[in-house]
């Protein structure tokens, strides 16, 4: 007697215990390299924390700005690599301020349809005095940042010649 090869996902009502589903084998999850983890590690250090439900605050605001301007008057007296790190900091800190403070992010899907299905993300301005301060703020400073992106350059550079 002949024996006929039957797939198995026509079987999968007949025998006990056979779904008639391929099993997936999981992927492990690839773990953080030393060098990723401490990175995050210090741009966590680096950022103010987290504001979330944390209303706008005029004297942090204003706080964060002089620390921006103080940290720029000194890049302009003495631009070394101290200075440069410093101001970097203060404008990281006083833009994640904004962000956080400023900008409401909703996410809307269309439709019924699951294959026809569209997702919207809209930015919603909280509170534009902020937003106002902000732009202020960065064309206030636009000299410092176009040599703090020379800087970063140059330095991506470097990086490269090492490689």
């Amino acid at each position: 007697m002949a024996s006929v090869g039957i797939p198995d996902n026509l079987l999968a009502g007949l025998v006990p215990g056979l779904t008639g589903h391929k099993t997936e084998k999981k992927k492990e999850a690839v773990k953080a390299g030393i060098f990723r983890s401490a990175l995050r590690t210090a741009e966590d250090l680096d950022r103010t924390p987290a504001a979330e439900g944390v209303p706008f605050s005029e004297a942090e605001a204003a706080e964060l700005l002089d620390t921006v301007h103080e940290a720029g008057e000194n890049l302009k007296k003495d631009p070394d690599g101290e200075r440069v790190k410093a101001y970097k900091t203060a404008v990281r800190n006083f833009v994640h301020y904004v962000v956080e403070r400023a900008y409401d992010v909703v996410e809307k899907s269309s439709g019924g349809n699951i294959l026809k299905r569209k997702k919207f993300t809209t930015v919603v301005v909280i509170d534009e005095r902020l937003e106002r301060l902000a732009a202020e703020v960065l064309s206030a400073q636009r000299d410092k940042l176009d040599i703090l992106r020379r800087l970063d350059e140059i330095h991506g550079l470097l990086v490269d010649l090492l490689r």
